[in-house]
């Protein structure tokens, strides 16, 4: 919360899935955070249940400069990264939980 809490930069969720809602939660700020990302098509454009979140493409990251993205996707993560960093921007900050 305190990384939250100093950035600047636009912030997301990676995860429209019960890893996602967990930490929305168990408190995570969410003030800063501008939606969730996920890479399941049938979950773009909806809303994450039980939150205002409305779920995007982690394509959306492609021409930002200032982001940072929270991850939290188990066994996942390594791969989702890589995808992120590789094939869509490799300049987006992300926390790992």
């Amino acid at each position: 919360n305190e990384i939250l809490e100093n950035t600047t930069k636009k912030v997301y969720l990676f995860g429209a899935h019960l890893f996602g809602q967990y930490l929305i939660f168990q408190g995570l700020n969410i003030k800063k955070i501008i939606n969730i990302l996920d890479n399941n098509p049938s979950k773009q454009e909806k809303r994450l249940y039980g939150t205002k979140f409305i779920v995007k493409s982690p394509k959306i990251l492609k021409d930002q400069d200032n982001s940072l993205v929270i991850l939290n996707a188990g066994v996942y993560n390594d791969e989702i990264e890589k995808d992120i960093l590789e094939n869509i921007n490799n300049k987006v900050q992300i926390i790992r939980f």
